[in-house]
């Protein structure tokens, strides 16, 4: 059997599958809610410890690029006492008791 003609024939609008993003969705109907959620997730994303991603408890941040750190991450340079996270500090093992030094110390004690 053969298939079934068109009932519209030439004058019915193609159908073609249309792909629907974040850039269609925030220019919608709904798009300044769309916008509103977008921007309270990352405002909730950016509360995150920049080391490990768990939830910034308190109000630490490294010293050196200013980013958000939890209770776990948070490293005290032995040299001048600031804050430093995994990224801007280095380890020293070269004595007894390893020693956390911010980069700035680190540059000093080479």
């Amino acid at each position: 059997m053969p298939k079934r003609g068109c009932p519209f024939g030439d004058a019915a609008p193609l159908q073609l599958k249309v792909r629907v993003g974040p850039k269609e969705l925030s220019r919608g109907v709904c798009g300044e809610r769309y916008s509103r959620e977008v921007f309270d997730l990352l405002e909730a994303a950016s509360r995150a410890c920049s080391s490990c991603v768990r939830s910034v408890d308190g109000k630490a941040v490294c010293s050196q690029c200013e980013r958000p750190l939890c209770g776990q991450c948070l490293r005290t340079c032995w040299g001048c006492g600031a804050v430093a996270c995994a990224l801007c500090s280095t380890i020293d093992y070269s004595d007894v008791h390893e020693k956390a030094l911010c980069t700035n110390c680190a540059m000093f004690e080479t």
